[in-house]
């Protein structure tokens, strides 16, 4: 290392490079803040003089050479580009409005400086302690659900988290905590219990937390701490194969600000948020060869939702096939399989029916589910032609879903020369690729969540048998990425509504003082972005899905004029309800419409 350390110092042209694209970041980043613009408004840049410019690029120069020369601080150059980079690409990330292809730029960028550096044996000093990575580790995991937690909050809060699905939890949780039933009006317009559409026990997991702190902004936030939780079990991977302090640093800062798992919150709580840590702690446990806390974890990942037997069922496969552990991996198989059989059984006859439909593709006519199964077994090139293709006939969104899942990860989940791991990639084919239902290949919602659990656990299987110095290049590389892409899918969102709550403070706190007045006793037909405030009651209905029945008289119809209200008001009058209250702002604008029969 030190020889290499040295013949880079015999490089002046080296030195001069790495001092100049130095000077060049700074610089940019100051005209960047004189300008105070978005730095893709070209024309507000057309008033910057270049001589202005030039002097700052030379002023800087001259600094950094005056420290190397003066200061004799021979390794200025190493560190000051990194360091100038790192803020220069963290306020234009930032900046780019959600921009995932600018960020995959950036990236490229980064990558070539992290291989500059590993080239020349400078990721050779990148070392920390044990305690200094838990420290760091515990201060991104603060980050992470700091950020998206109050992202998700403040969205509550202001009244942008609609029924659907939010509104139907709360309403779930409200009578969970009453009657331990998870009942619900407002998810098929009647009374029903929620396990008729999703069989997820596990959320009785969250209602201790939601008996003592009885608020949507606890799921909210529970939601996010799940999540967070995830880095648990690859740390602990991390430390069962030797991983070194570094490495684990960096793969742990990958996972928590991998976008996915970010995005995957963007509309409020899911279920699915239970399946990464619990299926990362299942693939902990296989791994320690400590099956019963295994079998555990598999078993609630299977209270999880009706289909999450089948990322069960693909770990089996993998247990079975690539470790060829044949006797677990068929019982794992089996009980997962029946499972799968029986809820399926209860949904096509006591609940809402599989949503088959999803798979529509697979299916021809009046087909179902192994309809679907048989068409995928007997035509694989059909099958391949469905992974990149989405309901629009393009390509790009189910690409950029594939470069979203592997960029902040370097691609390190299919580095391997083992093939019978690739198995454990079958889930995000299925699950995300292989639909036409486009929320499922969407980042944004939470169809990640669980593909996500099988593509950290294939990087951490993929680390381990690398060489150190190349699995710390690659990690230093995807936590690079995952940050970069943390900047353009969080950091924005959590801006954007902290500006909403700030600019709309008098609309929020009239509106929300309305709802709050309205009976816990009474019945609401609401606007879907009112159902969550008004959710914690026996009868609540979403006014755009709501058929009124005849006879039926409810207590109160709230309805939000952000929205097209104008159809709901005249159906609601024509049935007999009066206006009785508007909630008006300082403007004299209408904000809410309040009517009883």
């Amino acid at each position: 290392m030190l020889k290499k350390l040295k013949r880079l110092e015999e490089k002046p042209i080296d030195t001069l490079i790495l001092r100049a694209l130095t000077s060049w970041c700074v610089s940019a980043l100051l005209i960047l803040l004189k300008v105070g613009e978005k730095f893709t408004s070209l024309t507000a840049y057309d008033s910057v003089s270049l001589v202005f410019f030039v002097a700052v690029f030379v002023f800087c120069f001259a600094l950094l050479s005056a420290v190397y020369f003066l200061g004799k601080v021979r390794k200025i150059d190493i560190f000051a580009l990194p360091v100038a980079f790192a803020v220069y690409s963290t306020v234009t990330l930032a900046d780019s409005s959600k921009s995932y292809y600018f960020a995959f730029g950036i990236i490229i960028l980064w990558a070539i400086l992290v291989y500059y550096y590993h080239k020349n044996g400078y990721l050779d000093r990148l070392n920390v302690s044990g305690k200094t990575a838990k420290l760091v580790i515990a201060a991104v995991a603060t980050v992470f659900v700091v950020v998206v937690g109050f992202t998700s909050v403040l969205r509550y809060e202001s009244n942008w988290a609609p029924n659907f699905d939010f509104g139907i939890f709360c309403n779930m949780y409200y009578n969970m905590k009453e009657s331990l039933q998870p009942l619900t009006t407002c998810e098929r317009d009647t009374l029903l219990s929620h396990f008729a559409v999703h069989v997820s026990p596990i959320y009785y997991l969250l209602l201790p937390f939601y008996w003592i702190f009885p608020s949507p902004s606890t799921l909210q936030m529970m939601q996010v701490v799940v999540l967070a939780c995830s880095v648990i079990p690859v740390y602990l991977l991390a430390k069962h194969f030797k991983l070194s302090d570094i490495s684990t640093l960096l793969l742990c800062a990958a996972v928590l600000l991998h976008p996915a798992v970010a995005a995957g919150t963007n509309y409020d709580l899911h279920e699915n948020c239970f399946l990464l840590p619990l299926l990362l702690f299942a693939f902990l446990f296989f791994e320690k060869e400590k099956y019963i806390p295994m079998s555990v974890f598999l078993i609630l990942t299977l209270l999880v939702k009706e289909d999450a037997a089948v990322y069960v069922i693909f770990f089996a496969l993998y247990v079975f096939l690539a470790r060829r552990k044949y006797l677990l991996g068929a019982i794992i198989a089996a009980v997962a399989g029946i499972y799968f059989l029986i809820v399926l059984s209860y949904l096509g006859t006591s609940g809402d029916g599989v949503m088959s439909w999803r798979y529509g593709n697979f299916i021809v006519g009046e087909g179902g589910l192994f309809d679907a199964v048989k068409n995928v077994l007997v035509n694989p090139a059909y099958v391949f032609t469905q992974i990149f293709v989405d309901s629009e006939g393009g390509y790009s969104r189910k690409i950029l879903l594939i470069l979203q899942l592997l960029v902040p990860l370097a691609f390190l989940p299919v580095g391997t020369k083992k093939v019978s791991r690739l198995i454990l990639i079958l889930p995000f084919l299925l699950l995300n690729l292989m639909t036409l239902y486009v929320y499922q290949y969407d980042i944004s919602f939470q169809y990640t969540f669980g593909p996500m659990a099988f593509l950290f656990y294939m990087a951490v299987l993929n680390v381990k048998d690398m060489k150190p110095v190349t699995s710390k290049m690659l990690l230093s590389i995807a936590a690079v990425a995952a940050c970069a892409l943390f900047l353009v899918s969080a950091v924005p969102r959590f801006s954007q509504y902290i500006e909403i709550i700030v600019n709309d403070k008098e609309n929020i706190e009239l509106t929300n003082e309305a709802l709050d007045a309205i009976p816990e006793d009474a019945s609401v037909i609401a606007s879907s972005y009112f159902v969550p405030r008004l959710s914690e009651r026996k009868v609540i209905y979403a006014v755009n899905h709501h058929e009124v029945k005849e006879g039926e008289r409810v207590d109160f119809v709230i309805i939000d004029t952000r929205e097209n209200y104008e159809p709901f008001l005249e159906k609601y009058l024509g049935l007999g309800y009066s206006i009785t209250d508007t909630v008006e702002n300082s403007a004299g604008k209408v904000l809410v419409y309040i009517l009883e029969p």
